[in-house]
């Protein structure tokens, strides 16, 4: 019996190529899907985050209750606790000071640092590197009427200082508007050694960033860390809606993949239902019969899940050398995912055939009723 069950079943894939390979290629398409979007998910997480924090950090240390934060406080943000939350930090002090005669803000940084956290700032000449040397936004340049190379005086109280234009520097924020100095030439020009007003820091965003900001609540008691809720925001919500579509499109397709299976084995079952009848008549039982249907749709998943594996990690890829330029790791659950769902979506969807042929009653089917 197990022989002749065996020659029916190859015998059936035999006569219906043409709808088993459609079948195939329907459970490959949802498989490569699955395989695609969970290589993505965790391969686009890091990258699109890191894509965004390029347009800026997303957390601002300000003093809680003091004027000023304290400079050596700094050495906080070097703890091995934040190592791999924090990409960057820079610290900064603004203050009013007299260009020409008129009010400017005056910002005192670290260029390295800010460089770091804010690559995406546009700059006409070059960064700062010398003492005395400003960088100075488009439109603070067009206030004053100062140009690449040029010099002035900043007076700030009864302290001056001779400064010298080397960037000109474009935001499309309010940094066009203030004028950037070394940390410590506005600390000398202000007389506030080893102190600061405020601390941008590039944190890792979700869940890392509420983390990070209730470690540094503990640690740095008189510092209150607000999160900028723009960019924060802007990456979580971004993630979650390219996470939601890929799981839409998935699961979109995994209906489909799963209807085509049914189509294919239900037609089987019909084409078939005399020989099945015959089986029963002749003594198999409702197991050896089953297990044709199930055998069929086991390999069309199993068939279809491999191929799905192959094409997904070739897609995912393919998106991620044409989005990001490089290539996405693969997920080590991604490939047995698509494996798993391939063949568990088609022995799914036999369950209904089967449960119908075992159903029928072998004399009434031989009789032609």
């Amino acid at each position: 019996m197990r022989e002749m069950t065996q020659r029916i079943l190859l015998g059936s894939l035999r006569r219906r190529k043409g709808r088993v390979a459609v079948a195939i290629c329907a459970v490959a398409l949802g498989a490569s899907l699955v395989v695609a979007a969970l290589n993505l998910r965790y391969g686009i997480r890091g990258r699109l985050a890191q894509e965004l924090r390029s347009y800026g950090a997303n957390l601002v240390l300000v003093p809680r209750t003091e004027p000023f934060l304290k400079e050596r406080d700094l050495v906080i943000l070097e703890d091995e606790r934040f190592k791999e939350r924090i990409i960057g930090y820079a610290p900064f002090i603004h203050k009013i000071a007299k260009v020409k005669g008129k009010d400017v803000v005056l910002v005192g940084t670290r260029f390295p640092q800010v460089r770091k956290i804010s690559p995406w700032w546009q700059v006409e000449g070059r960064w700062p590197d010398k003492e005395g040397e400003v960088l100075i936004g488009s439109s603070a340049a067009s206030k004053l009427g100062l140009r690449l190379d040029d010099r002035f005086s900043a007076v700030h109280k009864a302290s001056q200082l001779s400064l010298s234009v080397t960037g000109l520097l474009r935001t499309g924020g309010a940094e066009e508007h203030q004028v950037f100095v070394s940390l410590e030439t506005l600390q000398r020009l202000t007389h506030l050694h080893g102190f600061l007003t405020s601390v941008l820091v590039s944190s890792r965003a979700g869940k890392e960033l509420e983390e990070t900001v209730a470690v540094l609540q503990k640690v740095w008691p008189q510092a209150e860390a607000r999160t900028l809720l723009q960019v924060a925001r802007a990456e979580e919500a971004l993630l979650a809606r390219l996470e939601i579509f890929l799981a839409l499109v998935s699961l979109l397709i995994l209906v489909a993949a799963g209807l085509s299976v049914y189509a294919t084995i239900s037609t089987a079952a019909l084409e078939r239902r005399v020989e099945m009848a015959l089986m029963r008549a002749l003594g198999a039982e409702e197991r050896q019969v089953a297990w044709i249907f199930a055998s069929e749709a086991a390999g069309i998943g199993l068939i279809g899940g491999l191929l799905g594996c192959a094409a997904g990690l070739l897609l995912s890829e393919a998106i991620g050398l044409t989005v990001f330029g490089s290539l996405i790791l693969p997920s080590l659950l991604s490939l047995p995912a698509g494996l798993a769902l391939g063949v568990g979506i088609s022995l799914f969807c036999s369950l209904w055939v089967v449960r119908r042929v075992l159903a029928l009653q072998p004399a009434m089917v031989l009789k032609g009723e």
